[in-house]
């Protein structure tokens, strides 16, 4: 079950557990709840869990009845929304119904071994295979001056910059840290990592913030947004690049 509450009540009650454990960090190992999703439910862009809004009523000792909550969803409400809208887009574009034939013909036994084996002998050529069917869907429709196919404007603009620069760079190229194989978005002369992002939200700073813990080790480390979008992402503003603007800036003194 999820509820959605009355308008600021969501954001009151974080606010109000914040106060009690001090961080985020803390009130997630305090009460058992993902930094991610207090991020988001403390600005109520999600309907809250049950379990997880009376995790938080417990520990603030308050109750949160009816006249709090305006409407009740199933427990499968992202699920089934979600795969009606994915459904909406295979059949417009003439892909569902041959994706399904593949589907009811593969072995879902043998693919699973497949994998495993592949990713146990040869993991680069592995995760490579993986990411080529990635990008296959994953709407690549921006091209770089270099010729390379890239997600979004701020990754061509990006990639436009350094090669202006005459700045020697991989765009998503496949590397190893310690045990983790990982595709970061730019590799500057084989010793910068950089980063892009324009996603509006918390919680991808929360994730960003666990790849940085891998790419520091071997990298110097950097995430270039959109001015605009800085308090989102205050927790990493040690890596912070404000504005394609200042990444010259960043390359003299890295």
């Amino acid at each position: 079950m999820y509820f959605i509450l009355k308008k600021g009540r969501l954001k009151e009650i974080i606010l109000l557990a914040l106060d009690k454990s001090g961080s985020f960090r803390k009130l997630e190992g305090k009460i058992g709840i993902p930094k991610s999703c207090l991020f988001v439910y403390s600005v109520e862009r999600r309907a809250i869990k049950k379990c997880y809004l009376d995790k938080l009523a417990s520990y603030l000792n308050i109750t949160v009845d009816g006249k709090d909550i305006i409407k009740e969803l199933p427990d499968n409400w992202k699920q089934t929304k979600g795969g009606k809208n994915c459904v909406m887009i295979k059949k417009r574009n003439g892909t569902f119904e041959r994706q399904l034939k593949q589907f009811q013909n593969k072995n879902p036994q043998s693919l699973r071994l497949w994998h495993k084996k592949l990713k146990e002998e040869d993991p680069r050529k592995y995760y490579l295979s993986q990411y080529e069917r990635f990008k296959k869907i994953g709407n690549y429709k921006y091209i770089t001056n270099n010729g390379e196919k890239v997600r979004n404007k701020l990754e061509k603009d990006v990639a436009d910059l350094l090669k202006g620069l005459n700045k020697s760079y991989k765009y998503e190229p496949l590397i190893k840290v310690v045990d983790k194989y990982l595709f970061p978005d730019f590799l500057i002369d084989e010793k910068i990592i950089l980063e892009c992002t324009a996603w509006r939200g918390f919680d991808k700073a929360i994730k960003l913030n666990e790849r940085i813990k891998y790419l520091k080790k071997n990298y110097k480390v950097y995430v270039v947004i959109p001015k605009t979008l800085k308090r989102y992402y205050e927790t990493l503003n040690q890596y912070l690049i404000l504005g394609i603007d200042n990444i010259p800036k960043m390359l003299k003194s890295g």
